[in-house]
């Protein structure tokens, strides 16, 4: 062992020189004891590592009564080949450990710095939870022994609480958003033993839509598991490591519902219904309340002022606060965005809304290219967009009728928007935004609004 480890270590940190990586540095070691307590009202709050356990452990100890790991150590590594090397050991390369941005082991938690990018603390609170769920399992003696979607459930649930606890993102919307996902995939969803052991989760977790098929199968088990018999519960099967024994029930007792029934006949009539595009006129307007993650609500207008072109693109352009929108005049997509008479974001083609017209079932895909001028990143975009149903919403302007539209990331399967359209506004009468660049959700409803009956 000993005259095999030294070739392949000189050999790795060739590789690691090869291709650009750099060479591993040792990471930085943050120790967390007797955290005092913090509750953040927002994302923006949260400068440090320190402060972002010291709201989720005030989460998990005061609200939910969880076993407090004392000390733990946050390993934070400069990059890629740091987090490899030093974190998962020495015969491990950057591209295996590249789609990971984080772990947890014993009382350790390790983060990769390079993955987390532009992402400040804030945000990073959702990952940081769910790994300090997993340092929490250690510290009852059940991860190493544990049903892997059991571990990577219970994981996410607590991440789960912990931003519903500070109050950036109520936990009946993430559950919500699960479900959605869930049913949208739901002749692909694997039965729990099917992500029981290690290998399997890992191949499937890899594959199309994999996130959805593991880790949000997982947490509505866990949440369904909880519900059922209570945290108490959880914590004596972390404890003992044996779930059968531990209540009597096979897995397949916590297969979260998958949304079928009802469905058809639903679908079958909604069918009927045709919503086609409406016509825009310069001087139409709408007023928004928009709701951000722990942020008091503020008031939105956005309001047709002239008729364009961008290019070849006939447009509207719409203002927003001191930004200017420009709309597709043939599709009504979002193509633009200024602010001071320059560009801010620009795509290679409109954000495709809509695919006129609106019927239920309705599918159509939305693809494109995307630049944020201001900070100099480009980016794809590709959706899946779902006509999910036709039916009425009430909220404070009112009671509509609306077409939900969903929209998912074609290559995660997660459900990325929501959006209510209605005839009688012209317009969205409400949307939700995930993962945005706090992190977390963001909503818009209408309060008023000045369109041509």
């Amino acid at each position: 062992m000993l005259t095999l480890r030294r070739p392949l270590a000189v050999l790795a940190f060739l590789i690691l020189v090869e291709f650009g990586c750099g060479l591993p540095e040792r990471p930085k070691i943050v120790v967390i004891s007797k955290a005092s307590v913090f509750r953040p009202s927002s994302p923006k709050e949260v400068q440090t590592a320190e402060q972002a356990m010291a709201a989720i452990i005030t989460v998990c100890r005061d609200d939910l009564g969880l076993p407090v790991v004392d000390p733990l150590y946050i390993h934070l590594y400069r990059n890629t080949a740091s987090f490899a090397f030093y974190g998962k050991g020495w015969t491990t390369l950057p591209f295996d450990v590249a789609n990971i941005a984080a772990f947890a082991n014993e009382n350790k938690l390790h983060v990769n710095l390079e993955k987390l990018g532009k992402l400040q603390w804030g945000p990073a609170i959702w990952l940081l939870a769910h790994e300090y769920g997993h340092n929490v399992h250690y510290s009852l003696g059940g991860a190493p022994r544990s049903i892997r979607w059991f571990a990577e459930g219970f994981a996410e649930w607590v991440a789960a609480k912990v931003v519903d606890g500070l109050g950036w993102q109520n936990y009946e919307t993430t559950s919500r958003r699960a479900q959605r996902q869930l049913d949208h995939h739901r002749d692909i969803i694997p039965g729990l033993s099917s992500v029981r052991y290690y290998r399997d989760w890992e191949s499937l977790v890899q594959k199309p839509n994999g996130w959805v098929r593991t880790y949000n199968l997982a947490f509505l088990a866990v949440d369904r598991f909880i519900e059922k018999k209570g945290l108490q519960g959880v914590i004596e099967y972390m404890k003992s490591g044996d779930f059968k024994s531990s209540f009597g029930e096979s897995e397949v007792a916590y297969q979260p519902d998958l949304g079928i029934s009802g469905r058809k006949g639903n679908e079958q009539q909604q069918n009927k219904i045709l919503m086609r595009k409406p016509e825009w006129k310069v001087g139409y307007e709408w007023m928004y309340e928009e709701r951000l993650p722990g942020r008091k609500s503020k008031e939105i207008v956005k309001k047709i002022i002239i008729e364009d072109s961008k290019g070849s693109v006939p447009v509207f352009v719409v203002k927003v606060d001191d930004e200017e929108h420009l709309y597709s005049r043939e599709t009504l997509g979002l193509f633009t965005t200024m602010k001071n008479g320059k560009e801010t974001t620009s795509r290679d083609k409109p954000n495709q809304f809509f695919a006129w017209p609106l019927e239920v079932s309705k599918e159509w895909r939305n693809t494109y290219s995307i630049q944020n001028l201001d900070i100099g990143t480009k980016g794809v975009i590709d959706r899946l967009m779902v006509v999910e149903a036709i039916g009425e919403i009430t909220i404070s302007a009112g009671t509509f009728k609306t077409a939900k539209i969903e929209a998912y990331d074609n290559k995660s399967g997660r459900l990325v928007a929501e959006y209510w359209y209605s005839p009688g506004a012209k317009w969205f009468v409400k949307t939700i935004n995930y993962d945005q660049e706090d992190g977390f959700v963001r909503e818009q409803e209408l309060r008023s609004f000045k369109v041509d009956p």
